[in-house]
């Protein structure tokens, strides 16, 4: 109780904070309790409050019938005169709160609510050196800014404070036969020599179980990469299998080049220098230029110089956790984005368009009433392989997860040159690298509904585990999302469904410098945005959906991982996070 008394005021902010049409039920008793444990505190009986009516409010509310009031007042009161739980307290106060739908819950999104927060985003990229990295000033700038408004709206709000490793590229630099060649240096390689690694470039065929260069011994057997820089294709297997394939075959560096149009950025999943040798990602553009090369040379090598070294230290960073403090806190709907950029950029559409989604729709939700309890995330270290999500997914009990009915991922949400990505959540496509959940195709079935009930068009994005819902469904957790696209190209069957420019990239600043507020595309902003509020009103009034599928099989089924090979309509839902 004492506690729920120092932040019994927090309702009253939110209801002038939200600017909310008076009167309103809810803030009228909030105000009344408030009052009356102000009152308490100094031994004042807090049944003398029967006396006033609404002139005595000290807000300008509109006339109120004394008998409506004198019964607010009256249920205030009782509360006090006995021993109630501030859950309790919290149930009565949501009791009390506008009823949810979801078009009401729609129409509270505004673009101008979206543009003030991404220039509050990238103001503080401006103030902390152009990024808001994990662990950085500007990163836990970020985490200030959200905490506070989340806090101020009343949600239970846990900060989760960790150490992680942090690194930073210092060079990445290829020159193959005299011509530089972009490159990105992977999370977790191992940092090469002082002036770089010179040795020949060969390539490594896809000789066994294609398409998966560099998987097996069978893609080596012949080969003789003693003291060279391995050159191999994306494909199948994770990077850190072909890094240590590369180095148990006595290679000094390796170099994968994309099976995709895009830039290549990746992880090795985690650091192990006696496991992998210094390993880079180029794009499979630049790839064509080597291949040319190594098809012109007699010996099917090529001269090579791959100089990639990182700074490294362990740094802590934070979570946001917030959570109702109403609903049923059995039947969890949960929605989360990630709060970090790359280190290249301020990181405003990826994924400051995610996050701050996410923050809009708790301020929205705060004022209506709720029957499931709804919980948002915002994840520190996704750039650096899921790190957030999963510290946190791994913290909970079973009995925690279990509680969970459903989780929501927004990454990339307003990507410049837009695509309606819809999780593929029922393998609709048939490509899917991850299996989902049961319920799950629920999730992704809500989300569309908004788009066609608006005549929007949607395509499937490949469920392959790349973001933050990854170890929620790792945990057999339903689970959906929305992506306008990062490094992949917009097809001209795409650029005909949702305009924009086919053969250029639905994020042309992905991971790079230019993830600016001028990086935004407002409209499919917009949409994402009230697609989400429509999926989590539903789910808040009842689940049954998500229910009804995981009947069907049972029970929830936890999936099992595969490759990364083939796309369905929009691949890469990925950020720093990729690893295969």
């Amino acid at each position: 109780m004492v506690e729920y008394r120092e932040n019994c005021f927090l309702d009253l902010r939110l209801g002038t904070s939200l600017q909310l049409e008076p009167p309103r039920w809810w803030t009228i008793m909030s105000y009344s309790l408030c009052t009356m444990m102000s009152l308490e505190n100094v031994g004042i009986n807090p049944s003398i409050l029967f006396v006033l009516n609404a002139s005595h409010l000290p807000f300008p509310f509109p006339p109120f019938s004394r008998m409506h009031l004198s019964s607010t007042l009256l249920i205030a009161s009782s509360l006090l005169s006995t021993s109630v739980s501030a859950s309790k307290i919290d149930d009565l106060i949501n009791f009390f709160k506008l009823p949810l739908t979801s078009t009401l819950y729609q129409n509270d999104f505004k673009t101008s609510a979206l543009k003030t927060h991404a220039e509050a985003f990238q103001k503080i990229a401006d103030q902390n050196g152009g990024t808001r990295v994990f662990g950085s000033p500007g990163y836990n700038a970020s985490v200030e800014y959200v905490y506070k408004r989340v806090k101020k709206a009343g949600y239970d709000v846990q900060l989760q404070t960790f150490p992680h490793n942090y690194e930073e590229v210092i060079t990445q630099t290829l020159v193959v036969a005299d011509i530089p060649i972009n490159i990105t240096g992977m999370t977790y390689s191992p940092s090469g020599p002082t002036g770089g690694i010179s040795a020949p470039l060969i390539l490594v065929p896809d000789l066994e179980a294609a398409p998966s260069a560099g998987c097996t011994d069978g893609d080596f057997a012949g080969l003789d990469l003693k003291g060279k820089i391995a050159f191999v294709q994306r494909g199948s297997c994770s990077f850190a299998i072909k890094a240590a394939n590369a180095k148990a075959h006595g290679a000094v560096g390796a170099v994968i080049y994309n099976n995709i149009e895009g830039v290549l950025s990746g992880t090795l999943g985690g650091a192990n220098d006696t496991a992998y040798v210094t390993t880079g990602g180029i794009s499979l553009e630049s790839s064509k230029i080597i291949l040319q090369k190594l098809s012109e040379s007699s010996t099917g090598e090529v001269p090579a110089k791959l100089d990639i070294t990182f700074l490294r230290e362990q740094r802590y960073s934070s979570n946001i956790i917030a959570s109702s403090k109403a609903g049923n806190q059995s039947n969890v709907i949960f929605i989360g984005g990630h709060l970090d950029s790359v280190k290249a950029g301020p990181g405003l559409n990826d994924d400051g368009s995610g996050s701050i989604t996410v923050l809009e729709l708790a301020l929205q939700l705060a004022k209506y009433k709720l029957n499931n309890a709804v919980r948002f995330g915002w994840w520190t270290a996704e750039e650096f392989g899921l790190v957030g999500s999963t510290h946190y997914v791994n913290s909970l009990s079973q009995e925690e997860k279990d509680k969970i009915a459903l989780y929501i991922n927004l990454d990339m949400v307003a990507s410049p040159n837009p695509i309606f990505g819809v999780l593929d959540s029922d393998n609709s496509a048939g490509q899917n690298n991850a299996e989902a959940p049961a319920g799950s195709a629920a999730v992704e079935a809500v989300l569309i509904e908004y788009f066609t009930k608006n005549k929007l068009p949607t395509v499937p994005s490949n469920f392959n585990g790349r973001s933050d819902y990854a170890s929620f469904i790792a945990n057999g957790i339903p689970a959906g999302g929305l992506f306008t696209g990062a490094e992949g190209i917009k097809t001209e069957e795409q650029a005909a469904l949702f305009g924009g420019t086919a053969g250029l990239a639905y994020d042309p600043n992905y991971h790079q410098k230019g993830d600016t507020i001028t990086n935004l595309d407002y409209n499919a902003w917009i949409h994402n945005a009230k697609s989400s509020a429509h999926a989590i009103a539903t789910f808040i009034k009842s689940t049954a959906r998500v229910e009804e599928l995981q009947k069907a099989v049972g029970a929830r089924l936890a999936p099992v991982t595969t490759s990364n090979e083939g796309a369905s309509l929009v691949d890469g839902d990925a950020c720093g996070g990729e690893a295969i």
